[in-house]
């Protein structure tokens, strides 16, 4: 293994990683039960615990005065009381700049990250207007411009009302026009058509022909859209199939890949932000099988919970409808290979064999192991970067599972 790879721990307990692992997240101790994130102005209640002051503040308005951990009433005035001593040991706690893929070295108190990432000099330059990312509801009327993926996304989990009166607004709309469309329809089928007159009946005059001719142009408008409307059911009963189809041959792939998965990491650039952001962010690929009625497995890629410098991979065993069938736990060997665009000798490969004895490989009883097995310290974000495995802002995973 090269340099910068960190070996499999031969603690299990390092091997076995949950779903709600704090990643590279503050200690238990400094993280606030309601956020979630780092203790901002702490303080102690009288029954032992800690919170942010606002969090707490606007909990026991909205929750009737009692602790969110144990119900224990408390009065906002008398039962809460400042924390210094644990404001100071935060205060102390050093964290890397989110920025220090693009280069930045600073290390600075998780408190004091939001204020410099405003002024840092590494933070990703603004994107002209005809460049950002619209919102997801652009086409009901939201307007709103961002620099990155995490800033939409949470653009979307804050904005929820906001997207929810504009559908509302735009069903309304279209409530009103398809009722004006019904009234329209049945003043057409009240209308008479005009036929050509007789060869034996008098010539008509301008204004007969006149309104001859508007019925005719009706008549023909009205057979028009009769034919689009069936055109509109075509297009859209096809694009359904064609959507189908995609579907089954995806699924196919992954049940007929033999073991061996290839996962295109996309976005990778943004997404590592987002988890420098928010630890308990993880990504999980889609689940492939080992054979064509084999075990099921899948991979997971989150940072490192002793190093936020390194990523983590590990593979999860997952739920099947012949699990039944299979012999468990789960034997065999697990290679992960992490795959270089241009140079395949510098492709960085690991292989482990599993261990009957972990809790990772025993039959699910959910639709996923909730315990992974794999390598917590995988390889240093910084050197994918620079030794070029990140390619298009995508990085290929390859796994090969073999039971034995």
């Amino acid at each position: 293994m090269s340099s910068h790879l960190h070996n499999k721990s031969e603690n299990s307990v390092a091997q076995e990683s949950s779903i709600t692992d704090n990643f590279s997240g503050p200690e238990s101790r400094f993280e606030c039960p309601i956020c979630l994130a780092w203790l901002r102005d702490p303080v102690l209640t009288s029954c032992g615990h800690r919170f942010c002051r606002s969090c707490m503040e606007s909990w026991l308005e909205r929750e009737n005065a009692c602790c969110p951990i144990d119900n224990t009433k408390l009065h906002k005035d008398v039962d809460i009381f400042p924390d210094n001593f644990t404001r100071r040991e935060i205060s102390q706690q050093k964290t890397k700049c989110p920025n220090i893929v693009r280069g930045c070295l600073e290390e600075l108190s998780p408190l004091d990250v939001e204020t410099h990432l405003a002024v840092c000099k590494y933070k990703p330059p603004e994107l002209p207007e005809n460049e950002k990312l619209r919102c997801s509801y652009v086409h009901v009327g939201c307007e709103d411009k961002f620099e990155d993926e995490p800033e939409l996304q949470r653009h979307l989990e804050q904005h929820t009302q906001k997207h929810l009166n504009l559908l509302l607004q735009a069903y309304t709309k279209f409530a009103i026009n398809t009722q004006n469309a019904a009234s329209s329809s049945a003043i057409a089928q009240q209308a008479n058509f005009w036929d050509p007159p007789s060869k034996n009946e008098p010539p008509v005059t301008a204004s007969d022909n006149i309104n001859g001719l508007l019925k005719a142009l009706y008549e023909k408008v009205v057979l028009l859209e009769q034919k689009t409307r069936e055109q509109d059911i075509i297009i859209a009963n096809m694009s359904e199939q064609i959507s189908s189809f995609n579907l089954t041959m995806s699924k196919m792939h992954l049940r007929y890949c033999n073991g061996c998965y290839l996962w295109y990491f996309n976005d990778f650039k943004c997404k590592i932000n987002a988890m420098r952001n928010d630890s308990h962010i993880m990504h999980y690929s889609p689940g492939f099988y080992t054979s064509t009625n084999g075990y099921r497995l899948c991979i997971r890629l989150n940072l490192s919970p002793k190093d936020p410098n390194y990523i983590a991979i590990l593979i999860h065993v997952m739920k099947t409808e012949h699990d039944h069938t299979l012999d468990w736990p789960f034997s065999g060997r697990l290679t992960v290979t992490l795959v270089h665009p241009l140079q395949s000798f510098r492709n960085i490969k690991e292989t482990m064999m599993t261990r009957p004895e972990l809790e990772a490989f025993k039959r699910p009883v959910q639709d996923m192991n909730p315990k992974g097995f794999g390598y917590t310290e995988f390889a240093l974000i910084e050197e994918l970067f620079t030794n070029g495995y990140v390619d298009n802002n995508q990085l290929l995973i390859k796994v090969h599972a073999q039971p034995v």
